[in-house]
């Protein structure tokens, strides 16, 4: 509808989006905890199952609210001169089908969900598609995700199959029926592979900072409140099946814990700011992907609160980046400095963000923070995870300072563009999410009762006793952590440039994952000059290929499964074959080899009948008139045909054909002829209806359909929506032969070539 209405709005089309938005925002805010099962593949248990619990109020909040702010931020961002049709139908599509993840109640219905926001972000992150990095990005991210989508379906089969039902409040009950089969660790692993994919998790998490091509606002949507949130939502939902598996604290924790650290690591080393936080928002969703790991009620509060705040933290400094973008031309930070006298409210948006997100007490990144630390010390991980957690926490300080203060303070370099301060419309919604970040910090209770402890509710299965959300807990461990990490960053950005150095010594800088990316698909290519090699064996433009791989790619898997399966052809009660029946199938076979052989085109039509004609016979031998009748006469009329046309087609050609193409097509002969052969015997033994069915065919042809001819009453009366719709291909069939004869006519009364 977007593009559409974009032909009477133009640039008024991003105030309907946001109208949009904002009526999806309050229909998510009124909707109740519910649960609504319509039948939609009951064969296979997939139904239109909604379920709203605390868990997906939780993001579908952040979905609609900071969405309705995105697309509010995109207006002036973006300006008339874009294709606004097409960005806010994506936009909304993006929106649309993370709602649909986090409500659906039936694991197939989610994944469904859960593919169309890879194609959705696909088309986003490519949006400016002129452009290599636009191409780059949006190919990147959607061939990791869809393969961890892939992964996860595999997953997602294994646990219905095993639980019965893919109905997820169903499965949530059966824990200890999964835990005890054999296949759930499977499926455990492969849904953390498509969880880990979705959330940008090591070594999954390279897609990420190339899909910083897209439009900013895409950005701030992308890493705050949709796609790589989708991961954690698994996760979280998976949380109660599988947190006591052997396997879960080991994997989901250590993933977690080597994402944050890696994306700390590297964040500090970038100069572009939206790489920046495009590593910041890895290291972010891998400390909450680390408190998931820890298996216990208060690191998964901890990490229901921390990705509350990190999605608005990171949605405020995504728009304060492209603010700076579009009022500098750049994002470079070498390029920046002083910022702050042309654009103070920016700067202080930015600090605020900044702050919150290196855990600056009175923000809510401070208590989610606290949270973390102390659940990381609480943890079987004890010591040496707290020093990891101080350590990529002190990180995280680093690179918040060079966000909020590197860039706004020192004497102003020369931009492109002249700064100055963003517009009202622009500054709106990073300033509501600041006022978001104040409020929450200095009063958690806003969020605690009515979003927090309803989502951790529904992860838990039920309500726990938690320890209350509040700005100070007295002196902890987690506070001396906090201490350290906060008076360790700011060390370090004292000595940035030495800080840099050492860093990048320590650095890969030719053998990393991107470097494995781009070999096996980007530069190199070699996966596509694989598929170009197997692409051009196999579309070589002849019928004679095309037949070939088909017909053998059948044989394969019809007597693979037969081996497999051990099957066998059943004892058959045959009939005796006389000296008659001998000597037609003598000519059918003659007629069929002299047909390959021949070189003229009346012989070839000659030895065509050889097949057609005592077939025939051979019906009416085996007492089926009808059928040897049809046979006639459709010989006779093929056979007219092809004189007909024989005065208008050239001579036959005859090409040389290598041996082993010979051998090939011999080979696909043999395997089809014996592939009719066991399926005619197979199906002869077969009883798929009683007799019957037979009899009352029988019984009711004349009866019913007023014929003695039981074949004719069934192909004309039983069957007579299935001989209505044959004649209506062949009817089609024929117009269009008809049709292109006349183009050709056409063409060639007004000069054309043929």
């Amino acid at each position: 509808m977007m593009p559409v209405l974009y032909r009477w709005l133009r640039w008024r089309l991003g105030v309907a989006a946001t109208a949009v938005a904002a009526v999806t925002f309050v229909l998510v805010v009124l909707t109740p905890e519910m649960s609504l099962v319509i039948p939609w593949v009951p064969q296979l248990g997939i139904d239109l199952s909604i379920h709203v619990d605390g868990w997906g109020r939780l993001f579908a909040l952040l979905i609609a609210g900071i969405g309705t702010l995105v697309v509010l931020y995109s207006i002036p961002y973006l300006g008339a001169r874009e294709d606004l049709g097409k960005f806010y139908a994506y936009l909304l599509l993006f929106m649309g089908a993370m709602l649909g993840v986090v409500y659906a109640g039936n694991l197939m219905l989610m994944y469904v969900f859960w593919e169309l926001t890879s194609i959705s972000s696909f088309l986003l992150i490519g949006f400016w598609n002129t452009r290599d990095d636009a191409q780059y990005g949006a190919l990147k991210a959607i061939l990791i995700t869809f393969g961890g989508g892939l992964c996860m379906l595999g997953g997602l089969a294994i646990l219905g199959t095993v639980g019965g039902t893919f109905e997820l409040s169903a499965l949530l009950a059966k824990q200890a029926e999964l835990l005890g089969h054999p296949l759930v660790t499977v499926a455990l692993v492969l849904l953390l592979i498509g969880a880990f994919t979705k959330s940008a998790q090591f070594p999954f998490h390279i897609w990420l900072p190339d899909a910083m091509a897209a439009p900013t606002p895409v950005s701030a949507y992308l890493h705050s409140a949709t796609m790589v949130k989708a991961g954690l939502y698994l996760i979280g939902r998976l949380w109660p099946i599988f947190h006591t598996h052997p396997l879960w604290v080991p994997v989901v924790a250590a993933v977690g814990m080597v994402t944050m650290v890696v994306g700390s690591f590297l964040a500090v080393q970038k100069t572009d700011l939206k790489a920046v936080l495009a590593l910041s928002t890895i290291s972010q969703l891998g400390l909450i992907m680390w408190l998931f790991g820890l298996g216990t009620p208060e690191a998964t509060q901890a990490a229901a609160f921390h990705l509350l705040n990190h999605s608005t933290f990171k949605a405020l400094l995504f728009m304060v980046v492209g603010i700076i973008d579009h009022q500098t031309g750049t994002r470079e930070i070498p390029l920046l400095s002083g910022l702050r006298r042309a654009m103070p409210v920016s700067a202080g948006l930015a600090m605020v963000g900044a702050a919150s997100m290196a855990g600056v007490p009175l923000l809510n990144g401070f208590l989610s923070k606290e949270m973390f630390l102390t659940a990381v010390h609480g943890s079987s991980m004890g010591a040496a995870g707290a020093l990891v957690a101080t350590g990529a926490s002190l990180l995280t300080t680093l690179y918040c300072l060079i966000l909020g203060h590197k860039i706004w303070f020192g004497e102003p370099h020369e931009t492109p563009d002249v700064p100055e301060e963003g517009s009202p419309s622009i500054l709106v919604p990073p300033l509501l999410l600041a006022v978001i970040i104040v409020a929450v910090g200095i009063y958690p209770g806003l969020v605690e009762s009515a979003i927090v402890t309803p989502a951790v509710a529904a992860v838990l299965q039920g309500p726990a006793d938690l320890p209350h959300i509040a700005l100070w807990h007295g002196f902890t461990p987690a506070l001396l952590m906090t201490a350290i990490a906060l008076g360790g960053g700011v060390l370090a950005y004292a000595g940035l440039p030495r800080v840099l150095a050492a860093f990048r010594r320590f650095t890969p800088q030719r053998y990393h994952l991107n470097a494995l990316y781009d070999l096996l698909w980007w530069k190199n290519q070699v996966v596509e000059k694989a598929a170009k090699w197997i692409t051009n064996r196999q579309m070589t433009g002849y019928l004679r290929d095309y037949l070939a791989y088909t017909l053998g790619a059948l044989v394969v898997l019809f007597f693979g499964t037969m081996i497999v399966r051990r099957a066998g052809i059943p004892q058959l009660t045959l009939s005796p074959v006389g000296p008659w029946e001998l000597l037609l199938m003598a000519i059918i076979v003659a007629g069929a080899v002299a047909s390959t052989r021949v070189t003229s085109r009346l012989a070839a039509v000659m030895s065509i009948s050889l097949v057609g004609l005592p077939l025939s016979l051979l019906f009416a031998l085996l007492r089926a008139p009808d059928l040897a009748l049809t046979q006639v006469v459709v010989e006779v009329i093929t056979t007219v045909l092809f004189l007909l046309v024989f005065p208008h087609l050239r001579q036959i050609t005859v090409y040389p054909r290598r041996p082993g193409r010979l051998n090939t097509n011999l080979l696909v002969a043999i395997g089809v002829g014996a592939l009719g052969t066991v399926v005619t015997l197979l199906a002869n033994g077969a009883r798929l209806f009683p007799p019957r069915v037979a009899e009352w065919l029988v019984e009711n042809s004349y009866r019913l359909g007023g014929g003695n001819n039981v074949v004719n009453v069934i192909l004309v009366d039983f069957r007579g929506f299935d001989t209505m719709g044959e004649i209506t291909v062949l009817t089609v069939a024929g117009l269009a032969v008809y049709m292109l004869i006349r183009l050709r006519k056409d063409h060639q009364a007004k000069g054309g070539r043929s």
